[in-house]
């Protein structure tokens, strides 16, 4: 099931709000303060779904102070329509930083959630909470299954934001009316000694492309700690149907994918097969390297690589052009075995195609961890910062991983750990300041010869040797 919602953008076109029924990516908020809102709650857990544009705060808890702005009848949707309110000083008797992100509640209408978290992170939010409609019949259960989608200009949120029920947002607004809410805001991912990372894309996406091309380091890294299985975008359309260079026959059935380059050479078709070929490429040369150790092919990814740099959509040789004679050429530099990929082409082609048709995700870009919907940018170091989150025990190379500033995640460091590095901090600010004076008074009395030596100069450049016939007017310059 599916519900959509019309929405406008200021002089754009007509954009939907698409809300999926199916596994999303949940949020969760504490109400830390007061403690009576607190009990309004079980546990004091409010708990929606996060979108899928914006940066979550993965693998971290985050204190924020709940913020609510009249709208002015905009609906949140315009820059004018709500003043943002300043923030409060937190309470003495809560426990943690003493500041605290600025969580903006709105709610939801009239526009796109991009637009209304876009306009909110420009007036200084830090997170949104969307409050669903006031004539929503949706509960905080059915909220979790729904996906807060992007209408396709989230690429500069870098705000997280989440949608909440009416029932639980319309509490937090009236608390936040009257008194200061603190809240603690979580992405937490299920977590296993093993991530399982579904990623689901079309071999003739470039976005996609962008992506693995960049992820490759962290994957080659993290190696048998991560379990990635590629899923593909694939579609089926009715015979006949005038657009038949999207798909492929199999006997009865057609097996259809994206058009990459509209009006150009390279079909849907040729890229259904080259999603086969990947495929196969993963299954023949992926290993595992102990039975409880992930699959991994550091073939597979340097072919994604190559492949997108070195077969491109447009030219006339067909060798370097997208399809299977730029594939083989690229297998054949790798070593890789192409009679088994082949093999497995031709074997099991239309059971894979199957698979994906089968196996759809939300999108036709979608990641997946731990069997969690991942919500936020395509961005190689935030799912990398997600992907540690999924651990039991984080292995070396999430060490790496850049974190939040300091200031807005509650305690997540050891304090033998943290008084170490101030230990550290401070004995290297100590040694900067000794050497900084010593090349300060070295710095100085070599100042103080060049001066003493640029007066003599000028001392001796007025010293007149006379001479007989000399010109008693005439300067002789020793130096």
């Amino acid at each position: 099931h599916f519900c959509c919602t019309c929405t406008c953008d200021g002089m754009r076109a007509l954009h939907w709000n698409v809300l999926l029924w199916m596994s999303a990516g949940n949020a969760q908020l504490q109400v830390l303060a007061p403690k009576a809102l607190a009990r309004e709650f079980k546990h004091g857990m409010v708990y929606g779904t996060t979108a899928t544009f914006g940066a979550p705060y993965y693998g971290e808890r985050v204190v924020g102070q709940l913020i609510f702005a009249e709208s002015n009848g905009k609906e949140y949707c315009e820059h004018g329509d709500y003043t943002f309110p300043k923030i409060q000083t937190l309470p003495a008797t809560l426990e943690g930083p003493k500041e605290a992100v600025k969580v903006l509640l709105v709610r939801r209408g009239r526009c796109t959630f991009v637009t209304k978290v876009r306009i909110a992170q420009d007036k200084g939010a830090n997170a949104v909470i969307v409050v669903d409609r006031k004539t929503s019949s949706l509960t905080s259960e059915d909220i979790q299954k729904t996906v807060m989608a992007n209408d396709g200009w989230g690429d500069s949120i870098k705000i997280p934001s989440i949608l909440v029920s009416r029932f639980d947002g319309e509490k937090l607004i009236e608390s936040s009316r009257q008194q200061t809410v603190m809240v603690e805001l979580a992405w937490d991912i299920p977590r296993g000694e093993v991530v399982t990372m579904d990623f689901w894309m079309s071999s003739g996406s470039r976005e996609a492309a962008r992506f693995l091309e960049k992820f490759k380091a962290h994957a080659v890294a993290l190696r048998h700690h991560l379990q990635f299985s590629p899923h593909y975008h694939i579609f089926t359309m009715e015979a006949g149907t005038a657009d038949s260079r999207l798909c492929i026959s199999e006997g009865e059935e057609r097996f259809c994918a994206p058009d990459p380059d509209g009006d150009g050479s390279v079909t849907g078709g040729d890229v259904a097969n080259e999603d086969v070929r990947q495929l196969c490429i993963w299954n023949t040369t992926a290993r595992k390297n102990h039975p409880n150790g992930a699959s991994y092919s550091g073939l597979f990814w340097q072919y994604i690589v190559d492949f997108n740099q070195r077969c491109h959509f447009k030219g006339s040789d067909p060798s370097h052009r997208f399809g299977e004679q730029c594939s083989q050429r690229v297998m054949g530099d790798l070593s890789i075995d192409k009679a088994a990929v082949q093999e497995c082409t031709q074997r099991s082609r239309v059971k894979l195609l199957r698979e994906q048709l089968k196996n759809v995700a939300w999108s036709s870009l979608a990641l997946r961890l731990n069997g969690w919907r991942y919500s936020g940018p395509l961005d190689p170091q935030t799912v990398m910062k997600a992907v540690c989150g999924g651990y039991t025990s984080q292995p070396s190379e999430c060490n790496s991983s850049p974190g939040l500033p300091t200031f807005l995640v509650t305690a997540s460091v050891p304090f033998a750990e943290m008084l170490a590095a101030l230990f550290f901090l401070v004995s290297v600010l100590i040694g900067a300041f000794f050497f900084y004076k010593r090349h300060l008074a070295s710095s100085v009395r070599r100042v103080l010869r060049e001066e003493v030596m640029l007066e003599v100069q000028s001392q001796m450049a007025d010293y007149v040797v006379m001479e007989d016939g000399h010109r008693p007017n005439q300067r002789v310059l020793s130096f």
